[in-house]
């Protein structure tokens, strides 16, 4: 800490603390690199508390998987910019900014993100200077950034449909690193043993299932389930008395689906022949009262 070395008192001012004075002045510069490195660490380790919203999570995820294309990017830009540096510094040409490889590739990366501060113009003495420097436009600022914006297009599609379970996986993962920091092993047993998992759940009242999780209840109507998942067997549960196979379990499922299909399109040709009578019997009224309006007027 510079503090540390004008704690003498030295400084400009003569006072303490102070961070600028001559016992200080040759490591100011190295703790300000070692600083800044310090800062960058603390507003990224803050980004995890981005796990309190799922949205904004899905979002930083998002962000950390397409950066291994920004840096499949970085590396064909470098091989380009190395690429072109050692050729136009080969050639003989008589613009002073591009006669070695360090600042040729500096001024290329330069036209590559349009902060050049020289034109096109001071290159049109050396005509072969200016067609190689067109040629890496093409190649970076055209070729390049166009297919990273592809790639990041493709990338994004693909995270996005599981972006919310990559969310929550990172929300479980920030909660376990979280608990194994700040919580000891006989607090942990003696919360898990409130839980109750190695008590059976309770799928209905009589129904009783395996072990190892939580009961949550819901509405029945949240959620309609045509069709039961769960292939129940009658007898013990020991590992030594296994289920009989039956090898017609599956033949009666299909009869079930079969006559629940056949159930629901009769229900749907009774509702439509309904619709077509009482179509029928209105068409039939309005054609019975013309008629019989046709007949008055014809008796008068």
């Amino acid at each position: 800490e510079p503090y540390f070395f004008c704690a003498s008192g030295t400084g400009a001012e003569g006072a303490f603390p102070m961070e600028d004075c001559v016992a200080s002045a040759g490591i100011v510069q190295r703790y300000s690199i070692f600083a800044m490195f310090a800062m960058l660490m603390h507003w990224i380790l803050i980004i995890d508390l981005a796990v309190f919203s799922t949205g904004l999570s899905a979002f930083v995820l998002v962000c950390v998987h397409v950066l291994s294309e920004i840096g499949r990017f970085l590396v064909a830009l470098v091989f380009v910019l190395l690429t072109f540096a050692s050729a136009i510094t080969v050639l003989e040409h008589t613009y002073k900014d591009m006669h070695s490889v360090p600042n040729t590739a500096v001024a290329l990366f330069a036209i590559t993100i349009q902060i050049f501060e020289d034109d096109y113009r001071d290159f049109q003495e050396d005509e072969l200077l200016l067609i190689m420097v067109f040629i890496f436009v093409v190649a970076s600022a055209i070729l390049l950034l166009n297919v990273l914006i592809a790639q990041l297009n493709c990338s994004y599609v693909y995270v996005y449909q599981n972006m919310v379970g990559f969310a929550r996986l990172k929300r479980a993962e920030v909660i376990v690193q979280t608990l194994d920091e700040m919580v000891n092993e006989a607090q942990w047993c003696r919360f898990v043993d409130t839980l109750g998992l190695d008590r059976p759940l309770e799928f209905n009242p009589g129904d009783i299932g395996i072990p190892g999780g939580m009961t949550v209840e819901e509405p029945a109507s949240l959620k309609l389930v045509t069709s039961d998942s769960i292939v129940r067997f009658g007898g013990s549960c020991a590992p030594e008395m296994q289920w009989p196979e039956e090898n017609n379990a599956g033949e009666e499922e299909d009869k079930f689906e079969r006559m629940e299909k056949l159930i629901y399109r009769t229900l749907k040709k009774l509702s439509s022949r309904k619709k077509g009578k009482r179509s029928a019997d209105s068409s039939e009224n309005e054609s019975s009262g013309n008629s019989t309006e046709s007949v008055s007027m014809a008796e008068e």
